[in-house]
């Protein structure tokens, strides 16, 4: 049943969406029925695979870099407070700034390549992933802690095997929200300065309104968004399968 639900709402969404379109005889440039978008889709073939490597590329790599700032961040200012308290404002403030203004600045300092772009990448996925690893560590019991105290742990043990081991499933949390912000921060990056990727597609598709296309990619792109999402999760429920446990079913 939890199969088949959100699929025959997916149906319904698009069998309405196609009568709608043929009904009030909307253009084909304004909102294409989705059986167009199917045929262009189709009949672009190929020539998607390039773009949607090349938008995956970005994707991974700055997701990547965020884990590798933002985890070891994290995990410094939860556990030492002076450092929390001169610094997390500041990274509160600089989040506060939308990353698509800055996007054209970045591009500006670093150039039209792909260092500009996994750059956007990282600092749009950052945030929920530091904020998740800093809630995990803060929520570990204070129980735990004393105890892991009396048994003689150093404050490295201590967070090697008590406050990480319980931050699982708060840095999965984080994980899944910043895989699906990258893919956003990906297409801004190729908004801005790309002659290759499926945000690329989008922008140049739309320039010569061939919007089947564009939404075509925009597909493809939720697509990816959905497969890297599923793929955190059963990253988790591979390597943590205790942290899936509890919970509503």
């Amino acid at each position: 049943m939890k199969i088949w639900s959100p699929i025959a709402a997916f149906v319904a969404f698009i069998l309405i969406w196609e009568a709608g379109v043929r009904l009030f005889e909307i253009p084909v440039y304004v909102l294409p029925a989705p059986s167009v978008i199917f045929e262009e889709g189709v009949a672009f073939g190929f020539n998607f695979v390039g773009h949607a490597i090349a938008t995956l590329e970005t994707i991974c790599l700055g997701f990547a870099f965020s884990l590798l700032v933002a985890i070891p961040l994290g995990i410094a200012i939860a556990i030492w407070r002076p450092f929390s308290d001169a610094m997390f404002p500041l990274i509160v403030f600089a989040h506060a700034i939308p990353t698509i203004a800055l996007a054209p600045i970045i591009v500006l300092s670093l150039g039209p390549g792909m260092a500009a772009r996994v750059v956007v990448v990282a600092l749009i996925s950052f945030f929920p992933i530091l904020v998740s690893t800093v809630a995990g560590l803060r929520a570990t019991p204070r129980d735990l802690l004393d105890l892991a105290h009396v048994a003689g742990a150093s404050s490295l043990k201590s967070l090697l095997t008590v406050e990480l081991p319980g931050a699982v499933p708060f840095l999965f949390n984080g994980f899944r929200i910043g895989v699906t912000t990258s893919v956003i921060g990906g297409v801004v990056g190729e908004f801005v300065a790309s002659d290759q990727g499926l945000g690329y597609l989008v922008v140049h598709s739309t320039t010569n309104f061939d919007v089947p296309r564009a939404l075509a990619s925009i597909v493809i792109l939720a697509l990816i968004s959905l497969t890297l999402f599923q793929s955190v999760e059963w990253l988790q429920r591979w390597l943590f399968p205790w942290s899936m446990k509890g919970g509503r079913t």
